[in-house]
């Protein structure tokens, strides 16, 4: 396996950040069921499709 030239930069990732975001809702709902109410599985897909997104928009912050 061979990491990105700037694996340092991850956290700054956005699509990192939306990637972190699904799994924390994911764990939040199932230590709290009552978010389950709150929020609907499209936002699943749709937090999926931003890291989509995310991983092919060029992010000037991580260019230097």
């Amino acid at each position: 396996m061979q990491l990105i030239d700037n694996w340092k930069q991850a956290l700054s990732m956005t699509s990192v950040q939306a990637g972190g975001a699904i799994a924390v809702l994911g764990m939040a709902e199932q230590l709290m069921p009552q978010l389950q109410a709150v929020l609907p599985p499209v936002a699943y897909g749709m937090l999926g499709l931003l890291v989509m997104v995310a991983r092919v928009v060029l992010q000037p912050k991580l260019s230097k």
